[in-house]
């Protein structure tokens, strides 16, 4: 069992307890409501990771509550229930950046497989750092991108992205970066990690043609991400 979290909303009490006996055993918590007021309130109440919303529900469909939700929160997946008779109403779903969706009735297999396949994109999505200026970096690759284009990276400059993440919420000195490199590159690089980070930025901003960089300078202070 993964520490994800997730909220059914299904008014019909038989099929929620169904659901939510089946979801238990793969969510570290199942959250549930029956209608939308409910729905909304234990959404604000627990941030689930993971939401499965019927859109037949009553005082505020499902529709509305995930315009409502998506009023603050773009990116938690959002897994439509839907009868066949509905299906014209998932076309408003369009900009309401749906995962997927379920025709009731629906086999167990056909549940699993889509909240399965969920789960391994918010893992692989939970492996991915937003950093300043737009780029990101994939922490289990150890790779750095920029709008989807990878950005080739020497081993210093891994080692740098990974110190200065790890003391993400402080300056880092020349000397402290120095020695925490040289520890771990067994290189010594001399005293040049401001080369290093100035040739590191050029590269970056020659490849990109903007002037955009991740890393912030303060003098007297040192290096951090932005």
């Amino acid at each position: 069992m993964n520490k994800l979290t997730l909220l059914c909303v299904e008014d019909d009490i038989e099929a929620l307890e169904d659901i939510t006996y089946l979801l238990k055993r793969y969510f570290y918590k199942v959250y549930t409501a029956t209608n939308g007021e409910m729905a909304l309130n234990s959404y604000n109440d627990y941030h689930p990771d993971i939401i499965l919303l019927d859109i037949n529900i009553p005082k505020l469909n499902g529709l509305e509550v995930a315009s409502k939700i998506r009023e603050s929160n773009k990116n938690t997946p959002i897994i439509f229930l839907t009868a066949h008779s509905d299906k014209d109403k998932l076309l408003k779903a369009i900009n309401l950046k749906v995962s997927s969706y379920i025709i009731k009735p629906f086999k167990i297999q056909e549940l699993k497989e889509i909240i399965f396949k969920v789960i391994k994109e918010i893992d692989i999505e939970n492996c991915k750092i937003q950093l300043a200026d737009g780029f990101i970096w994939d922490k289990d690759s150890y790779e750095l991108f920029y709008e989807n284009n990878q950005i080739a990276l020497t081993k210093n400059e891994i080692l740098l992205i990974k110190l200065l993440l790890t003391n993400r919420s402080k300056f880092l000195t020349v000397n402290e970066i120095l020695l925490e490199i040289c520890t771990n590159n067994n290189d010594s690089i001399g005293n040049n990690i401001v080369q290093l980070i100035s040739r590191f930025k050029k590269k970056i901003q020659k490849q990109l043609q903007n002037d955009k960089f991740f890393i912030e300078n303060t003098y007297g202070s040192g290096y951090k991400i932005k």
